[in-house]
């Protein structure tokens, strides 16, 4: 109890008697019962229940059914002459239905003596023991699954610290019974009875980015929402109207995603553009995509990605004619650690942007880091200060400074790095306070904001130099931010600063950075997808300009390292099994298809194979390399070939069979002309019978010697038997002859030869 003793209506602090607040808390318990009995309103539904975690609700250990949470009005702050309205939020998380029941104000007589104090009143479950009852009301009945806000005021008369001449916090309380179940909030309000006080100096830093992506750029479908009316990257601007004190760090993607669109981006996006560049605010840069710094780090990279080239994404139809430039410094300067991209012209088309010039913005900071909240160590701050990056705004929760007694300046000193180290618990509040998806949540949000001030104020007479950071996923459903900047600067403990000035303030040697690593299973996937990119710019060399592919795949794994993606609500592992999916896909777009056992009966020739490009809209020039698995084939030379988009083509490879028949293994390999494999290796067998050849040609000799050879005899054997006829006709034909001249003219036979008259007959006739 903490050496008070109490007794009913009573309060005893050692010998002093506090019996004027004793007696406003019974006038105001009265008051609020005459109320209620008036028929004053006890309950009103509430359409959305307060913001989970914005106040502490206590459940009683027997009956966890209920829950309950509190806020007060104004932000928190009440001042003499209002009236104290709380809200308290009862919800039925149950499938059961209660009946009526009652709700106790209640407050601590003891004010909050600094943070710590409040932070641990604030989460406690234990029950009080110091507290005052002040006001009560009722609870109507607790459909199943329904929630209830019961209002509690208590008259500005009656309000117990109403006398108090100094600011306090004081800490509030409500206890819900309905039907034998009980539950507890706590919530606090800032005492402010006027006067002068001591003011901190805080500066705001806000991102400028848009919903988690995996795609690079940001398409013009998806830009036309976020710049319309109520769109995300409309609200931030909205935001900013009067608070040219915020410093604001954009992602230079949504630049880079307006501009190469030129002509055809949105009329909308191009408007907000323009807005941007008018912002009277401190601006600078954050890594392309909003891309993780330290993970990349602690990935093993010496310094943070940049994007290499954007030439993919630009239309030249849409840059006739040159349109306007907005936000562009006179002389751009090159991307740090960039490797520059030629202007993707062609023929006598329109100039079209570089990547400098896409990415060009009139920032009036340069060398901030950004990470994410309790990602950081000290090893990675000297690669950050080589890469330019000197300045690292830090979360609180990233270093010691809750363990502190009183509250740090934000600037710090960590080896060569200037560290801005924004106050956790601010941040917090301020970010809750800015996504509220309702009135009560705003108030529990600014009631823990504003009496952390109050007490920060209350720590020392000098005026402290505070950082409060945004974080990168408020946008989605933030639309309380220019409400939130408003209360945030126009309380009694807050002067609105610069980030400039901040930093510049005297250092906090006291704040040290506490090492955060970022956990191994994201470095694991940051490790996968860094590997994935280097397949794919080697996978890259087969297109007539690499960059295409290299260039997307840079943007795109940046923007899937985004800062956003660290929030638990976003699924990040599906996005990267999404991102390793498609790599894989890539990978294996161009291929040999299956090819059937080749059969080989000459001694050389060519074996065909059809590889298919299955890139949309990428033509290809490989190279197929062909390797026998024995010496009964020989390869000439590799094949080379451009292949279409989305087509296939044969490939040959010419071959020649050396002495041997039998079986060869052809190992199949596509390459690209600078010798990277592309694909995954194949074979097909090839049955050699390269003697065939020669046997066939013997046989066929053969057969013409002897198709020659039996027509030349059939022609001698006619021959002879045509000349045999002949003959046998000519005898005939002189037998007939000699039949006819057998008779003369005197009667004698042929074979009667005269007589010659020299003979001896004649001699003597």
């Amino acid at each position: 109890m903490r050496g008070r003793m109490r007794v009913p209506g009573l309060s005893l602090r050692g010998t002093r008697i506090r019996a004027a607040l004793v007696g406003a808390a019974v006038t105001a318990a009265t008051l609020l019962s005459a109320a209620g009995a008036a028929g004053a309103p006890a309950a009103a539904p509430a359409a959305t229940p307060a913001a989970a975690g914005s106040v502490t609700s206590v459940q009683t250990a027997t009956n966890p059914s209920i829950t309950a949470s509190i806020s007060a009005s104004n932000a928190g702050i009440l001042s003499p002459g209002q009236d104290l309205v709380v809200s308290v939020t009862v919800s039925n998380p149950t499938a059961k239905a209660y009946a009526s029941g009652s709700v106790t104000l209640w407050y601590d007589t003891e004010p909050r003596s600094s943070r710590n104090d409040l932070s641990s009143w604030l989460t406690s479950t234990t029950a009080e023991t110091d507290r005052v009852d002040f006001g009560q009301a009722a609870v109507p009945t607790l459909e199943p699954g329904s929630s209830v806000v019961v209002p509690v005021t208590v008259p500005a008369a009656a309000v117990p610290f109403g006398s108090r001449p100094t600011p306090a916090v004081f800490g509030i309380g409500a206890t819900v019974a309905v039907s034998d179940h009980a539950a507890e909030a706590r919530g606090s309000v800032a005492w402010y009875p006027g006067g002068e006080t001591t003011r901190s100096d805080i500066a705001v830093v806000m991102p400028i980015v848009s919903p988690s992506t995996g795609a690079g750029l940001i398409s013009a479908q998806d830009l036309a929402t976020y710049t319309g009316a109520t769109g995300v990257l409309t609200r931030d601007l909205d935001g900013l109207q009067n608070h040219s004190t915020v410093a604001v760090g954009i992602d230079p993607m949504i630049i880079a995603s307006i501009r190469a669109l030129g002509n055809a981006a949105p009329a909308s996006a191009t408007a907000w553009l323009d807005r941007l560049s008018a912002l009277p605010n401190d601006t600078f840069s954050l890594g392309y995509g909003d891309a993780d710094v330290t993970g990349q780090i602690q990935a093993g990279l010496p310094a943070p990605l940049q994007p290499t080239a954007l030439g993919y994404a630009l239309d030249p139809k849409n840059f006739t004619p040159t349109p306007t430039a907005i936000g562009e410094p006179q002389t751009p300067t090159s991307t740090p650690a960039a490797t520059p991209s030629p202007s993707p012209t062609s023929g006598t088309g329109p100039t079209l942007p570089s990547l400098d010039r896409l990415l060009a913005w009139d920032y009036s900071l340069a060398g901030i880091a950004w990470p994410g909240d309790g990602t950081v160590r000290a090893a990675d701050l000297p690669p950050l200060t080589a890469a330019g990056l000197s300045t690292v705004i830090v979360s609180g929760s990233n270093t010691n400074a809750a363990k502190l007694d009183a509250t740090p300046n934000a600037p710090t000193r960590s080896g060569s790095s200037t560290l801005a180290v924004s106050d956790q618990r601010l941040s917090d509040a301020l970010r809750q306070a800015v996504s509220a998806p309702s009135d009560l949540a705003w108030n529990a949000a600014m009631s823990k904001l504003n009496a952390q001030l109050q007490l920060i104020g209350a720590e020392s007479s000098t005026p402290l130099h505070l950082l409060i950071a945004l974080d990168r996923s408020w946008p989605s459903s933030g639309t309380q931010l220019q409400r939130t900047l408003d209360s945030l600067f126009s309380n009694p403990w807050s002067t609105p600063a610069t980030f400039s000035a901040v930093v510049a303030s005297t250092q906090s040697a006291e704040v040290a950075l506490t090492d955060s690593p970022e956990s191994q299973a994201r470095i694991g996937a940051i490790h996968a997808l860094l590997q994935d990119e280097k397949a794919l710019d080697e996978f890259a060399t087969i297109l007539a300009d690499p960059t295409t592919l290299a260039g997307r795949t840079r943007a795109q794994l940046l923007t899937l390292l985004a800062v956003s993606w660290q929030n638990p609500r976003s699924d990040w592992t599906a996005a990267v099994a999404q991102s390793r999916g498609a790599t894989v896909k890539t990978l294996h777009a161009v291929h040999i298809l299956p090819t059937e056992n080749v059969n080989l009966v000459s001694a050389q020739g060519s074996i065909p194979f059809t590889v298919s490009n299955e890139l949309p809209d990428e033509a290809v020039t490989v190279v197929l390399s062909a390797s026998p698995s024995n010496s009964r084939l020989e390869i000439d030379q590799p094949t080379t070939k451009t292949i279409p988009q989305d087509s296939r083509a044969t490939m040959l490879v010419p071959v020649k069979a050396k002495v041997g028949n039998g079986q060869v293994v052809l190992s199949l390999q596509l390459y690209s002309p600078t010798g990277v494999p592309i694909g995954d290796p194949s074979s097909v067998t090839v049955e050699v019978h390269a003697d065939w050849e020669g046997i066939g040609a013997l046989i066929f000799g053969i057969l013409v010697v002897l198709l020659f050879g039996f027509g030349i005899v059939r022609n001698i054997l006619r021959r002879r038997a045509h000349r045999r006829k002949g003959d046998d006709e000519n005898d005939a034909d002189d037998e007939s002859t000699d039949g006819d001249a057998s008779v003369d003219a005197d009667g004698r036979e042929p074979d009667d030869e005269p007589r010659s008259p020299s003979g001896p007959g004649g001699a003597h006739g």
